[in-house]
């Protein structure tokens, strides 16, 4: 269930428009916060990859939908499974790094023989191993063959954005709106305002979810946005708000308060949702505030 909710779309253009699998890289992680991954984990990180984590970036522009975040957590690093791949050597762990669509992924080995190397993994053919011998050359390879590719018009200004999330007549005009705003460097203090209304009062369902996801994204923390979005009638947007609150705030009281909130309003599902966020949490480990 997990797995299927942190896969729910967000829809975005083909043009890659925000990260990850935006027109931008996500900051480099420190040394420090790639440790806590691999040892809640139980993975050795390919040291091309931690290079690329470190110098460059934590996901953003790549191929697919793009390259993904090491780590979806800010406050608490919870445990995830990595990918078994069975190669002719016997079965090998990965780890997921592209989204190509659907079930299809590009995944990097993390032992065996070819340790370091990329792996192509289609629905209904075997797995194919990718030529570049690490992420660096594989990153590389992408970019040089891409490099004709990657013409983007300049987003929306802001203001034209917020004119548009005030538009009463089209749930889709401010859809489009909230999914540009994530494209927008340093959004103003009341734009993010705007947005958090957006997220608790919008009549479209479908720009409440998109307003709560890149909430998710800013700083500082939405968290009272996120507690009362827990008490929204369409599922799909509890839900994530939920999963964005244990993202960003489970080591703090909001996490507590928001579990208790769920499980003394919310459907059978929501609460089974919740004590396996929890659960998992429990099996976790704190993140210092200086690695995150």
């Amino acid at each position: 269930m997990l797995t299927e909710l942190f896969a729910e779309p967000i829809l975005r253009p083909a043009e890659f428009l925000r990260a990850p699998g935006g027109r931008r890289l996500r900051k480099p992680l420190s040394g420090a916060r790639i440790a806590v991954f691999e040892r809640v984990n139980n993975v050795n990180l390919p040291s091309a990859y931690k290079l690329f984590l470190t110098h460059v970036g934590d996901g953003g522009i790549g191929p697919g939908y793009g390259l993904r975040e090491l780590s979806i957590w800010r406050t608490v690093e919870v445990p995830e499974s990595p990918v078994n791949v069975s190669l002719s050597e016997g079965e090998c762990r990965a780890l997921r790094v592209v989204d190509l669509g659907g079930t299809d992924s590009t995944a990097l080995l993390l032992n065996g023989s070819h340790a370091g190397r990329l792996i192509d993994l289609n629905a209904g053919m075997s797995p194919q191993l990718r030529p570049e011998q690490d992420f660096l050359a594989w990153y590389l390879a992408w970019l040089t063959e891409a490099a004709g590719q990657l013409e983007f018009s300049a987003p929306r200004a802001e203001k034209e954005l917020v004119s548009a999330l005030l538009d009463t007549s089209s749930g889709e005009v401010r859809a489009q709106a909230v999914l540009e705003l994530g494209a927008v460097l340093d959004i103003a203090d009341v734009t993010v305002e705007l947005i958090e209304r957006t997220a608790l009062h919008d009549p479209s369902s479908r720009v409440r979810y998109r307003a709560i996801e890149l909430l998710g994204e800013l700083e500082p923390l939405s968290t009272k946005v996120f507690l009362a979005a827990l008490q929204d009638p369409k599922r799909s947007v509890s839900r994530r708000a939920l999963v964005h609150l244990l993202r960003l705030a489970g080591d703090t009281a909001a996490w507590g308060e928001g579990l208790d909130l769920v499980r003394s309003v919310s459907d059978s599902v929501s609460v089974q949702l919740a004590d396996e966020l929890e659960r998992l949490r429990t099996k976790g480990a704190i993140i210092p505030k200086e690695v995150r």
